[in-house]
């Protein structure tokens, strides 16, 4: 990592040219105040227009809008993590190829740090963020707490938290020349004990870590987070991990960049058509002729008297609906189609079928490819946090675990969204295997899961299955004899 000290002076006392400088934004990232206006559907320009769609006196215009682009964000961010991420451990054996119990306990604790920080839905909240507002930050941190969850006594607990422009927090990245992150800053807002609005600047470098507060008064930065050594106050709080405790991650770009022009066609093509249904939905009566006398109205019956062989009828609007409904299904098939994204909405799903599990595979393809593209970035994301991870175990671990640590690769599998057809997959692994089981009778009690305990239910089964077995053999010797 490089040396912040040769950018930014923290020990210069002044803090307003020091937060003036975290922020200057070394990645090109869109501002999610434009991105927000697409996102959010109630913030589209549809719903304000007063050109294209006017409102003539105590008639509102329609303005129908959709929110595709909130729907593209959540489908992507399904599709790279709905099926869990899976890590794949190595190096945890010793030369001659036995387990090593010591490995084995680290992976198992590195395991139990993610069960308990929820990482799966962690990764669903955060995929959004990230394809929605284009970056994302995540800071791991230790609070003091007696527990057993990793499988040794820990005075600490793991916990993590994801920060995003989504969330209301700004992010600034400092990062050099050569991709170093030297340093991680977020402002963000938050009211005091008044009940008043104030906006804090944090940032983590690979030793510290600097909380500073701006002024209502004169919006100048005080420092609020100090630590006390020899030499008195010091500012901010060392960070013992020697790295930045969080990974970032970010693109140039939100996932539906692109798409707004057929997303606003659609919608002003369903509004326009709303305003002619509603314009044409009151009967249109005709007359021919001349009217004799008043109508004769009645509880059942309405009468008019014409002169001169006229007529009274009513006037059927005819709208060219397949051409609107044409229309409006190409514009949505391109959106989804260059966002790379299946449309697996209930109408379009309900025609397909009971399809084989292949079928469903080539159907998903372009999405498959598009979540391949998304994946490397992922990957990188989700190594760097794990050895974030692995950081603090070293800290806060066993002591005669700190020099096996980093020895223990993880490799990190992202299975794009299918679902599982487990049939097919039985099939395919027994066929593999030249038709032997693949999975004892224990664990497919387990994987069942309605035994509240597998073992116990695995033994009254045995001992039924041995019961039985002697039944039949009585029953054979007695059969034999009276032969």
């Amino acid at each position: 990592m490089g040396d912040i000290s040769k950018y930014i002076d923290f020990t210069s006392g002044d803090n307003g040219a020091i937060v003036t400088a975290l922020k200057q934004k070394t990645v090109p990232v869109k501002d999610w105040k434009d991105c927000i206006k697409d996102y959010e559907p109630t913030m589209h320009k549809v719903c304000s227009d007063t050109i294209a769609l006017k409102d003539k006196g105590l008639e509102k215009s329609s303005r129908i809008y959709i929110g595709l682009e909130k729907l593209l964000s959540r489908r992507m961010a399904e599709f790279t993590f709905a099926i869990p991420v899976k890590r794949v451990y190595s190096n945890v054996t010793k030369e001659d190829g036995k387990p090593d119990d010591k490995k084995q306990a680290i992976v198992k604790a590195i395991e139990a740090i993610y069960k308990n920080v929820r990482i799966d839905s962690v990764n669903l909240k955060r995929a959004l963020s990230y394809y929605a507002s284009c970056e994302i930050f995540t800071v791991w941190y230790a609070v003091k707490q007696k527990n057993t969850l990793y499988g040794f006594e820990s005075n600490f607990k793991l916990k993590c938290k994801t920060y995003s422009p989504m969330d209301g927090v700004k992010l600034y990245p400092l990062i050099d020349e050569l991709d170093d992150m030297l340093a991680m800053s977020l402002e963000y807002k938050k009211k005091d004990a008044n009940g008043e609005e104030v906006t804090f600047f944090e940032t983590y470098t690979d030793n510290r870590h600097y909380i500073w507060k701006q002024e209502l008064s004169d919006g100048g930065w005080v420092e609020v987070l100090h630590e006390e050594s020899e030499e008195g106050e010091v500012s901010g709080e060392e960070i013992v991990l020697m790295k930045i405790p969080g990974v970032y991650a970010y693109r140039n770009v939100p996932a539906y960049d692109g798409l707004t022009g057929l997303r606003e066609e659609i919608e002003y093509t369903l509004s326009r058509n709303s305003n002619v249904i509603a314009y044409n939905s009151a009967p249109v009566l005709k007359i021919s002729g001349g009217i004799k006398g008043s109508e004769d109205k009645g509880e059942s019956r309405r009468i008019f008297r014409t002169e001169n062989g006229g007529d009274v009828s009513y006037v059927s609007w005819s709208q060219a609906i397949e051409a609107l409904k044409y229309h409006v299904d190409t514009m949505l098939k391109l959106y989804w189609m260059q966002a790379q994204m299946p449309d697996i909405s209930f109408e379009n799903m309900k025609g397909l079928g009971n399809i084989g599990f292949d079928a469903r595979q080539t159907m998903l393809t372009d999405a498959h490819l598009k979540i391949g593209d998304e994946a490397g970035a992922w990957i990188e994301f989700l190594e760097r946090e794990c050895n974030v991870i692995k950081a603090f175990l070293k800290v806060f671990g066993p002591k005669e675990w700190k020099n096996d640590i980093d020895n223990i690769d993880v490799e990190h599998v992202i299975t794009p969204f299918i679902q599982n057809d487990e049939m097919a997959e039985i099939n395919r692994r027994m066929k593999a295997n030249g038709g032997k089981a693949i999975e004892s009778q224990l664990e497919s009690i387990q994987r069942f899961g309605e035994s509240d305990d597998a073992q116990a239910t695995l033994e009254q089964i045995q001992k039924e299955e041995k019961t039985a077995s002697e039944n039949r053999a009585t029953a054979f010797s007695i059969g034999e004899q009276v032969m």
